[in-house]
């Protein structure tokens, strides 16, 4: 399940990302699409969602294709500027929508305008990486892979670069390297 696990493990690392940078997920919910129908899965939290990784994806399966597994909808909590602010994430790999959650407190709301809309910055920055590694993903199971299970990377279409989002979505450390910045992915093997 190569394109169902990598594509679990990009959400579960933009989830981690976001949690380092002190923004809460909840009420997860992932769209499971075998090319006809769509299937969701909602997760209380990222713990939740690390669990399910490791029950169903570690080890990763090369033999099977799996689903392509996109985040659709998140909550967002956070209390990085000593206020809580929250923020509801509607359909990410769609139409995405960010809407921020607001206090009844109507003095302060205009002081913490500019720490909201950093923050709102940020998750739409995430966001973006998140979707242009999800699209990448998107490609490469609508183009299809000949034999995943048989083929080394670079003897088919898509499986140098298959591999390559592999090692660098599952370093050998546990730790996510998301937006993988630092991270050798290459398209093509080397000629």
């Amino acid at each position: 399940m190569i394109i169902e696990a990598l594509s679990f493990k990009l959400a579960l690392d933009f989830f981690k990302y976001l949690h380092k940078n002190r923004i809460y997920s909840t009420a997860i919910k992932i769209d499971f699409f075998d090319r006809v129908r769509h299937e969701y899965y909602d997760y209380a939290d990222v713990d939740a969602m690390e669990v399910y990784w490791n029950k169903h994806y570690v080890p990763i399966n090369n033999c099977f294709l799996g689903d392509l597994g996109g985040i659709t909808f998140f909550r967002g909590d956070s209390d990085l500027y000593n206020f809580d602010t929250t923020y509801k994430a509607i359909d990410v790999i769609g139409n995405y929508q960010l809407v921020p959650g607001s206090s009844f407190d109507i003095q302060r709301n205009a002081q913490r305008g500019v720490f909201k809309d950093r923050q709102k910055d940020f998750i739409d920055k995430t966001v973006s990486e998140y979707v242009a590694f999800y699209n990448e993903l998107k490609f490469i199971y609508v183009t299809g892979i000949y034999s995943p299970c048989y083929a080394e990377p670079g003897w088919s279409e898509n499986t140098w670069y298959l591999q390559s989002l592999r090692d660098a979505f599952t370093s050998s450390t546990n730790i996510s390297q998301f937006p993988y910045s630092e991270a050798t992915i290459e398209k093509k093997p080397p000629e």
